[in-house]
This record gives C-alpha cells, structure tokens and sequence, in this order.
C-alpha cells in the first residue's frame, strides 16, 4: 500500500514538473534558464498539479451520491463540469496568488497582464484532466451496467428455465392428471372446463416465460389459473383471498407471483381442519405481498434457494429496492417491490 502511494505521489511530482517545463516553452520562455528558475517552475507546478490531479479522488466521492452517466448523463456532466470547475478555479487561484502575489511580490494591477497566458492554459489542462476523469468514470459504469445487465440475464432465465421446469415435470402432470380422471367419472362439465385451464396455463405460460415484466392485471389473471388448477385437487384445504388491486400502475417480473404461491404449498401441510391460507395483497409502501400461515411439512422436498435469490435480485437491479422475506412462528411473508416505469 505505502509502495503504491509513493509510486502515485512520484508520477504526480514529474509529470507536474514536465508539464510545467513544457507550458513555458510553448509561451515564449527558453530552455536555457538558471538553476533557481527551474527550482521555481517545479515548486509552481508541484503545487498546482497535486490538488488538480485529486481533483479524480474528489470526484470518486461525489460520483456515488450524485453521478449516473448511464440514466442520467445530463444530468451528471453538468454536475461533474460544476463540481471540476469551482476546484479547479479555487485551486487555480490561490496557487497563483502564493506564488505571483506573495513570492514574486506582484501587483494586482499587473498580475492579469502577466500572467494572462498562464491560467489560459492551466485552464486547457484542466479540461483535459477532467475530461480523462469523466471517460474513464463513463466506461467504468458503462462497463459495470453491461456486466450487471448479463447477470441479470443469465439469472432471469435461470428462474425461467426453474419455473418452467416445476410446471413440467412428472409429478405436476401426474397430478393433474390424476385430478382430470377423477372429473372426468364425476362431472363432464368440470373435467371440461379443468382441460381448458390447464391448457390456458401453459399457454401462458409459454408465453410469460419471454416477457422481462408484466402488468400486474396479466400476473395476477395468470395466477389465478395455477390457483384454480391447485384447488381443484386440494379443495377447501387451499384458501387463497386476492384483495390486490388490478387496477395499480404498477408491473411485475412475470412468473414470480406464481413462484410464490407455489413455494407456499410445496413446502407447507394443508388439509380440510388446517387449510393453507395465502393473501396476495399490495402494501401502502407499494410493495406486493404473499403471505400464508406456517404449517410446514414434516418431510420437505430438496430445498433450493435459487429461484427466491434470483428474484430477489431482479427486483433490486430494476427497482432498488429489497424483496424483504419475514418469517415468524406463525407466517411467512415476502414483499416485492412493485416495477414502476418511468415516464
């Protein structure tokens, strides 16, 4: 660390240095100075170049409060050009004012006149400066989005492939299999009508599984059909009460709805004395919320966290809010933030 630190301080003390030489040249002056004009030109561009060259380490500490090139680049270039501008011109002027005004003992009335030429350009390096600043802070969060937009992806269709995978398997189509043969010897009509929702729900199913959100009318209809499938083989031992308003403004990762209540009777007892109980319902911070009462199953199936962290990450990466989980002897609970779109 101490390694890096002086490495950093020494680059930062020759390349002042070099700039400085430079600049003078490129203004009239010559090569050919006294030892105690070089001493002086290295004192005057050491003491301007470090605090313009912390002008990156002020600007790491803004940029995480008030800096997003992606969402909000106007925004954060003039933040950033605001921010660079007032440092550097109060840099700017006291360096100068120590070294012309007190050193060399100028006047006011001579010190513009003077050194006109010299805060022209040490103004141009501050542009460069702030604009290498700004590039790299630019491909650094562009870099980041695009990393953080794969993860993303990758996790989504992860959830995906999971919840299509639940639905598909043996034991979901052995049971409602099993249910369609029971309707079927005991009422046509209903046997019907259970063959119409089951193709209904993986039709849309198909189709969800595409979608990065939907409206919360489209979600909420889609759980209704897994619910009324789900009821039809367990009866009065699943209650479910949706008291959500359809009519919110508010959208959704398609699936996740369904994730929930299936966690919920996958992983909990029910029976005609002790229903399962689930309320979806909206919450007056927003949020959408399944809760069901705890009666879990003495012998559980292999547990997989998988698809609970993957949704709650979406939910963070497009709203930047938590799905918070609360859990107690006697429910369990979990919120999603509702997705708002921005106009």
């Amino acid at each position: 660390m101490k390694t890096k630190i002086a490495i950093r301080i020494s680059t930062i003390i020759v390349v002042s240095i070099l700039i400085g030489i430079v600049t003078s040249f490129l203004m009239g002056g010559s090569l050919n100075k006294s030892l105690e004009a070089y001493l002086w030109n290295a004192g005057y561009s050491i003491s301007l170049g470090f605090p313009l060259f912390m002008n990156g380490l002020l600007f790491d500490k803004v940029a995480s409060r008030f800096i997003d090139w992606i969402r909000k680049p106007l925004k954060s270039i003039l933040t950033a050009l605001v921010l660079h501008l007032a440092y550097s011109s109060l840099v700017i002027f006291v360096v100068n004012w120590f070294w012309f005004m007190i050193i060399l003992d100028q006047n006011w009335e001579n010190f513009w006149t003077w050194n006109k030429g010299t805060i022209i350009s040490e103004y141009i390096i501050f542009i460069i400066i702030a604009a290498i600043i700004y590039a790299i802070s630019f491909f650094k969060a562009w870099r980041e989005e695009v990393s953080q937009k794969e993860k993303v992806k990758s996790e989504a269709l992860a959830l995906q492939y999971k919840v299509l995978q639940d639905q598909i398997n043996p034991h979901f189509l052995f049971n409602s299999l099993n249910v369609l043969r029971s309707l079927i010897d005991l009422d046509v009509e209903k046997a019907k009508t259970f063959t119409g929702e089951l193709s209904t729900f993986y039709r849309d199913l198909l189709h969800f599984k595409n979608l990065d959100i939907v409206s919360l009318k489209e979600e909420i209809d889609f759980v209704k059909k897994y619910i009324y499938l789900q009821q039809i083989r367990f009866g009065e031992a699943l209650q479910v009460d949706i008291i959500a308003n359809e009519k919110i403004d508010g959208k959704v990762i398609p699936l996740s709805l369904q994730s929930l209540v299936e966690n919920a009777i996958k992983h909990n007892e029910m029976s005609m004395a002790n229903p399962l109980k689930i309320v979806i319902a909206i919450s007056d911070d927003y949020e959408l919320v399944v809760e069901n009462n705890l009666q879990p199953k003495k012998v559980l199936e292999q547990p997989s966290q998988t698809g609970l962290k993957n949704l709650a990450g979406r939910y963070e990466y497009l709203t930047g809010k938590e799905m918070i989980i609360t859990k107690n002897a006697h429910y369990f609970r979990v919120s999603l933030p509702l997705i708002r779109m921005e106009g």
